[in-house]
């Protein structure tokens, strides 16, 4: 169901978002205190619009929630700033609507004008290919941007969505995203934190193979070019984690081994526009798990980058900033 054609006023807004309580749209237009470190999701973690600034995007993000119940992810990443809760509401489409509406209506001026939305961003509380409400949420961004090109810019302001790589292994998730791709401006920015299932076993402490997503992956990529997007960070004190001059030797190792599993997908016609590598920038789930430094983040890209048979831009991201550090 595309809902974008249908005629939407403020006052129509109001008494929407009245139904949601009223501090959810008085919060839609005073979230400008996000920053890097704060991507607030209002009251309860249950705001399905939260604009945020982001290092990725370059500026401001308007954040899309499809959990607002709970988190729900196939990965438990010991990184993860989303702690485990139960929310008071459930999404809903009319409620997405009016939510977002309210913000490009009012809360844009009010609190985040003249900075440009970078883009419409579909992530929040969990793995947003696991909704079933995914789809609605897609069209209803594309008819967003539709309605107001003076705000989401045609052309610098697609629709992002990021992802786990999980969904790529089921064919009709696949087949549906990259119809999407086709007809709308997505941006699919999907995860690869490994490139051996040893790390990778540590960082998402699940019970996935890392071939059988990175195949997935790259299957998908072949038909609709994809940003890969990996985090790396300090795990002294998780289970498993190495210390000290240890640690940077695995991050050396696991570098070249990440290299080696882009090179497969590059070399059987995977269509990898970048490499996103970036570390903590909010407090994680679990102690133990802390943010690279600059230098350490950029001796990872310096080693990928080196390590790939064909150019390919690959950038990194500290822990502070709004956009790519420089390589020295």
């Amino acid at each position: 169901m595309i809902r974008g054609d249908l005629s939407i006023t403020l006052p129509k807004i109001r008494l929407i978002l009245h139904k949601f309580s009223f501090w959810r749209y008085y919060g839609i237009i005073h979230m400008g205190k996000s920053t890097v470190s704060v991507h607030d999701r209002g009251e309860d973690q249950s705001s399905l619009v939260y604009p945020v600034v982001s290092r990725r995007s370059g500026g401001l993000s308007v954040g899309i929630n499809l959990f607002p119940d709970g988190k729900r992810c196939s990965f438990d990443c010991p990184y993860c700033e989303v702690r485990p809760f139960v929310g008071s509401r459930v999404f809903s489409a009319e409620a997405l609507e009016a939510e977002l509406e309210a913000f490009l209506a009012a809360g844009y001026k009010a609190a985040w004008a003249p900075r440009p939305v970078r883009d419409l961003c579909v992530s929040g509380n969990g793995e947003p290919t696991l909704s079933p409400h995914l789809w609605e949420a897609l069209e209803i961004c594309a008819a967003a941007r539709r309605r107001h090109p003076d705000i989401l810019a045609p052309g610098a302001c697609p629709i992002v969505i990021i992802t786990n790589s999980t969904g790529f292994m089921d064919e009709e998730t696949a087949r549906r995203l990259a119809e999407f791709a086709r007809s709308e401006p997505l941006d699919i920015w999907a995860k690869l934190d490994a490139g051996s299932q040893e790390r990778f076993a540590l960082m998402s402490r699940s019970s996935y193979s890392l071939d059988d997503i990175s195949e997935a992956l790259g299957n998908f990529a072949r038909s609709t070019p994809v940003t890969i997007q990996t985090m790396i960070c300090g795990m002294d004190g998780a289970a498993g984690g190495a210390v000290g001059a240890a640690a940077k030797a695995a991050n050396d190792a696991e570098a070249l081994s990440y290299a080696a599993r882009v090179n497969a997908m590059l070399e059987k016609g995977a269509a990898i526009k970048a490499i996103q590598v970036y570390t903590l920038a909010r407090a994680p789930l679990e102690a133990g798990i802390s943010a690279l430094s600059d230098e350490a983040v950029m001796r990872f890209v310096g080693l990928v980058s080196g390590a790939l048979n064909r150019p390919l831009p690959v950038y990194g991201y500290g822990e502070r900033g709004t956009g790519p550090l420089r390589q020295r």
